[in-house]
């Protein structure tokens, strides 16, 4: 009892010293809280040690750099030791963008800094716009998968490959892993992208061998050779067909198939494969002869349904709230997983006929004029389902991001004005809505409707970003940018990248988290620390830093970029396509050519083709693109 009376009275004490005891007037003791913010610097006072920034939504922050802050350059991922700069308040110039985090008190709007990092003495200086930045960062993230599946000596048999990969790079338990075949065509993707950009031995060592592994394991063919369909996994070596994943479980998902090609047509594009090729039509042909919505002639009435059943292969019989339904990864994830690549690859007029068909029913459906989201799932007739499980009336950041980034794309393509202008729309509204105005990056999961007290577009559940949005959002501002010269496109760009770049490389244990939260710290609770899971490969991580270097170097500092492949024995004496992407005619072309190292002029440079020689022996080729 003595204990407990002692503590009151000391509570007392304390409480009264806090609120100025006998006589005094009242103390209060701020509440403070973590923060980071990027902007550009308008103002520096070095003998007070203040800037004045101007944050990604124009507004301004003032901040005083503390004296025992962490003053430092952004560090891209291969960079492990980041090093106090020596210099003092005169690395911050005017027009420098930094992002600043440190301590905001309740009782002044200032953020004291503990620490800056700069980005660059201007917007002409960022150090991710650096000819060799994203090619570095794509050649470590491609190490640490080929560590990850391979181990560290010589690439051997791929059969231990695993979905589930920790965030230091070890799989996961035999009893809860699967070699999930979409997941590993999604790394397959991102390793031949790396090679094409790195043209590194052993990233194409480990990338044919996880083709094959594909191929050999978990392919399917029909018993006439007239298709060819995918497996969801292998479980503990067997077979297994219908999803497991809990939003597809028992059906045959679109999405899976789709992305099981990803890895085989970028693996084409080195190769010129014709099995492979074989391959990806066949499976096309069974989507379009299964998932295609062909009953009526009318094209915006058709579109691929999102499920089918597993036995009989008919979307009505698709379990549950999957039955005869349309989404944006049924519809829209064929443009950038596979088909403009195959088209780019192959420029088979039948698949830019369909990337258009596609693209229409895009710019029709998707778009809402009572909401700056799209609507994303549709029954049969294409009236929006507000209703789906999770989803309900909400709008995936990164979807309509991939909206404007994709139909920007098919605008190169195609020349359809009206992609460009729905591109434009997706964009303009997701630097409104979709974008973290203080620090750059962009949200997870936001309602289509603004609640009815507030007038607010609220987060959902969280204020979390996930990586792949970020990519989306990056990639669609860039490439916005280049076609329209519009600045504040390039300014949402670049403020992403920084974003990206500082909160999400792992500098201890490589590759990206998946999720960060608002202010960049990582998120790792339960499958949200791990670096591969059903829904995280070797994909969107370096998709982006392929895109990227190919859209900073060609389209915003008009650099040279030099790719690289590897074309099979069979494709000697053929024409081989190397335009890596969609880009703004007539903006690029080829200026040198090398095949087994020595220089080659049989090439199209407008057309960005070359002539390969009839050979014994395959050569590696090489291709300098420039900027016009």
């Amino acid at each position: 009892m003595k204990s407990i009376v002692f503590s009151f009275v000391c509570w007392v004490v304390l409480a009264g010293s806090v609120m100025g005891g006998e006589g005094g007037g009242e103390k209060k003791v701020p509440s403070v809280r973590f923060e980071r913010v990027q902007g550009i610097v308008e103002a520096v006072s070095p003998d007070t040690r203040e800037l004045r920034l101007r944050l990604v939504d124009g507004s301004l922050q003032p901040v005083r750099v503390a004296g025992n802050a962490y003053v430092h350059s952004l560090r891209d991922l291969d960079e492990r030791e980041r090093m106090r700069d020596s210099a003092g308040m005169e690395v911050f110039q005017k027009g420098a963008r930094v992002a600043a985090s440190g301590l905001v008190y309740s009782d002044v709007p200032e953020l004291v800094a503990k620490e800056v990092t700069v980005f660059g003495g201007g917007d002409e200086k960022l150090v991710y716009e650096q000819a060799d930045w994203w090619s570095s960062q794509a050649r470590d993230i491609a190490d640490f998968w080929v560590r990850s599946q391979f181990g560290e000596g010589e690439i051997e048999d791929a059969s231990g490959y695993r979905t589930d990969i920790t965030k230091t790079g070890s799989k996961r338990p035999e009893t809860i892993n699967l070699q999930e075949t979409a997941t590993l065509s999604r790394l397959i993707y991102g390793l031949s992208s790396t090679y094409i950009l790195n043209g590194s031995p052993r990233v194409l060592k480990a990338v044919r061998e996880l083709v094959r592994y594909q191929r050999e394991r978990m392919r399917v063919e029909s018993p006439d050779g007239k298709y060819v369909y995918w497996l969801h996994a292998l479980r503990a070596g067997r077979p297994v067909l219908p999803s497991l994943f809990s939003d597809d479980a028992g059906t045959i998902p679109l999405y899976e198939q789709i992305y099981c090609l990803a890895g085989l047509t970028q693996f084409y594009r080195i190769t010129g494969d014709p099995e492979i090729l074989s391959d990806i039509e066949k499976t096309v042909r069974f989507m379009d002869d299964y998932f295609w919505d062909g009953d009526t002639a009318n094209l915006l009435e058709q579109g691929y349904f999102s499920h089918v059943h597993p036995g009989t292969l008919a979307p009505e019989d698709a379990a549950g709230q999957n039955a005869k339904k349309k989404n944006w990864n049924s519809v829209g994830d064929h443009l950038p997983a596979y088909l403009e690549n195959l088209y780019l690859a192959t420029k088979n007029p039948r698949f830019l006929q369909r990337l258009k068909e596609l693209g229409i029913l895009i710019a029709e459906h998707f778009p809402d004029a009572e909401s700056p989201f799209v609507n994303e799932r549709f029954d049969e007739n294409w009236k929006p389902d507000h209703g789906y499980a999770w989803q309900q009336n909400r709008g995936v950041v990164g979807h309509n991001l991939k909206i404007a980034w994709c139909l920007t794309r098919l605008y190169h393509l195609t020349g359809e004005k009206k992609f460009l202008e729905v591109a434009k729309e997706c964009g303009d509204e997701m630097i409104v809505y979709g974008q973290d105005g203080k620090r750059g990056g962009w949200y997870d999961v936001i309602e289509r409707q603004p609640d009815p007290v507030t007038g607010r577009y609220e987060l959902a559940w969280h204020d979390r970003k996930a990586w792949w949005q970020q990519e989306q959002g990056i990639l669609a501002n860039y490439i916005l940018f280049a076609e329209t010269g519009d600045k504040k496109y390039l300014d949402s760009a670049r403020a992403g990248a920084g974003f990206y770049n500082l909160a999400y490389p792992d500098h201890d244990d490589g590759d990206v988290f998946f999720d960060v939260q608002s202010d960049g710290t990582p998120y790792l609770l339960g499958d949200r620390a791990d670096k591969g899971s059903h829904s995280k490969s070797g994909y969107h991580n370096m998709e982006l830093t392929y895109f990227a270097h190919l859209y900073t170097n060609l389209l915003v500092k008009k650099r040279p970029v030099v790719l690289h492949f590897a074309p099979c024995l069979d494709a000697g004496g053929s024409v081989f396509f190397v335009q890596p992407i969609s880009l703004p005619p007539g903006k690029v072309e080829i200026a040198s050519v090398t095949v087994g190292g020595k220089a080659f002029t049989d090439f199209d440079k407008k057309a960005m083709s070359v002539k390969l020689p009839k050979w014994q022996e395959a050569q590696l080729v090489t291709v300098t693109l420039v900027a016009k």
